[in-house]
This record gives C-alpha cells, structure tokens and sequence, in this order.
C-alpha cells in the first residue's frame, strides 16, 4: 500500500491538487494516476523499467501498444473538454508531446474501426495513414473542440480542411483508387496561372460547381471522395445528340464504389471542350453511371498541375502550372 501511495503522489506530483493536463485536456489527477499504478505498472518488468531509462526509450516503453491502450483506458472518463479548448502540442516535454500525438492517433483508428460502415472500405493501415494527417493538421493549426464537433458538416472549416485533403493524401497512392486522369499543360487552354472555380452552397449539403462539356451546362456536386467527373444516362443522352460522344469516345467498363459503399459498374468515356472557369480542358476521362447524381470527383483535378479549396471565400482553385 506504501508504495502505491508513493507512485501516486510521485504521478501527482507539481500538479494541482485535483487537475493536471496531460493530453492537452483537463485530468483528475487522483484518478487518472490511481488508474495508471493499478493497471499499467504492473504490467511492465523492472528490468523494462532500467533498459528504458538506460537508453532514454521511456517514451517508446509508454507508447507500446499494450501499454497506450491502458493510458488510453485511464483517460476515459477522468477528463472534461470545453468548446472553446484550442488543440495544441504541449511545450512542456518532448514526452507529452508525443503522448498528444500517438493517444489522438489511436482515439481516432478506435472510432473509425469501430463503426461498421466503414469496415468495408477501411483498414487499420488506412484508418492511421489517416488519422496521422488529420491529427497533425488538427494540432498544428489549433483548431478548437467546437471545430472537432462540426468536423462531419461538409460545410466546415474542419470537414474541408482536415477530413477532404486527408482522405485524398491517403488515398491517391493506393492502386484501387488510381486516378484517370494525369496533369499535361498542352490539354489545358485559356485563363492564365490560375482560375478561382465559385463553389455555390448546395442548401447546406455540400457544394456545387458549374462544368460545360461541349455546350451541355451542369451543376456538379464538389466531392472529393468520388473519383472521375460523374455524369447520368441523361446528361449523356444530351452529348450523343448533340454529337460529343460517339463510338470511338468510349473506353470500356469499371468498377465504382459509391458513398454507400454500393460497388456499380461505369461506363468510362473519354471527351474534350470541358470548361470549368476560364479553362477548357482536353482528353478528360470521365465516367456515366445509371441513375447517378452529377459529381466532380478527385480524377477531373488531377488534370491540372495542383488545386486547392479557399473555404474562407468558397472557392475552388486550379492552378494550369
């Protein structure tokens, strides 16, 4: 009992009497160290204890994963978030620091994983590639708590900043989701440097962009997680009449995955003349998809040298070179 009491006051130690900060949030000193002494100190050898301040490695002794998930379990609970808290990365220790990081790391894996819908589509390997990016940039730009709450509105700072470039980071090097388009400046004329595309509110669901393909004016909804410009049997209906698609424009069949994790089969086709802002683009590979809804996927940017989002003023910007 002595020396329980003893680590307690240790791990308490410095701190105030009943709250400390550890992971950037506010902790029940009392607790949150009773929790440890009892449930993660016993499971870690003396001789782990020496090797790990011998060779300075206490941070890689804490952060195992048998040894995180405990620290995780002791948080639970013991702690208290107010909307106006600002993410940030503790100046005290390197330690805490990297603590932030791997806990924020593993919370997010931990909810991604643990909802079914995503199970079809995610991987723990892909769930951290993630959550590595997201969390980095949620702690480098200081987001606050009310920010994280509002992360899955498509109208967010945080959903368009953190979750839209993190899913595309992560997926753009992965095989299933290779790109059908590629960057060449000759199949891109008009406009200068670059061109700022009005993303218009699509009543609060979204964003919508205006395309042209060859005469034939659509509003396309802005979605990053799709892949190819989307277009309906209608829209194509339109082009075939108008003598934009013919034979030699079509490629063949793929596979789609939709936001319902709904796996369809597409019809890719190749066409010229698309305007998007000052830009008309060539030699685009777009895909028709039965019943679809009009989508601009993250293939269709590919086809310029970067883009980015301005959501401060909604825009959209692409960028020729």
């Amino acid at each position: 009992m002595g020396k329980r009491s003893e680590f307690i006051s240790s791990c308490t130690k410095g701190a105030d009497e009943k709250l400390m900060s550890i992971n950037g949030i506010e902790i029940e000193t009392y607790k949150y160290c009773a929790c440890v002494c009892d449930n993660l100190i016993p499971t870690i050898n003396s001789w782990e204890l020496e090797k790990a301040v011998k060779e300075n490695k206490m941070i890689d002794l804490f952060l195992k994963d048998k040894n995180l998930e405990i620290l995780m379990q002791c948080l639970e609970g013991n702690f208290k978030l107010n909307e106006d808290y600002k993410f940030e990365y503790s100046n005290s220790t390197e330690f805490s620091s990297e603590l932030q990081s791997k806990v924020a790391v593993e919370t997010c894996v931990k909810e991604i994983m643990s909802d079914s819908e995503n199970k079809d589509i995610w991987t723990n390997e892909l769930a951290e590639e993630y959550c590595d990016c997201a969390i980095n940039r949620l702690f480098s730009a200081g987001y606050t708590y009310k920010d994280i709450l509002e992360i899955e509105d498509e109208n967010s700072e945080s959903f368009n900043e953190i979750v839209m470039p993190c899913v595309a980071e992560v997926l753009k090097d992965k095989t299933e989701f290779k790109s059908s388009n590629t960057y060449n400046i000759d199949d891109i004329t008009g406009g200068g440097n670059r061109s700022l595309i009005p993303l218009i509110d699509n009543l609060g669901q979204g964003y919508k962009v205006k395309i042209t393909i060859s005469g034939v004016t659509k509003y396309y909804l802005f979605d990053t997680g799709a892949s190819d410009l989307i277009i309906d049997r209608d829209t194509e209906r339109e082009l075939l009449l108008n003598g934009v698609l013919k034979r030699e424009n079509y490629l063949g069949k793929t596979e789609y995955i939709l936001a319902n994790n709904q796996t369809i089969q597409a019809q890719e086709v190749k066409v010229n003349n698309i305007v998007i802002g000052d830009y008309t683009l060539n030699n685009v590979v777009i895909a028709i998809i039965d019943n679809g809804s009009l989508l601009c996927g993250k293939s269709f940017l590919d086809k310029f040298k970067r883009w980015e989002i301005d959501i401060q003023n909604n825009f959209l910007i692409l960028y020729k070179e």
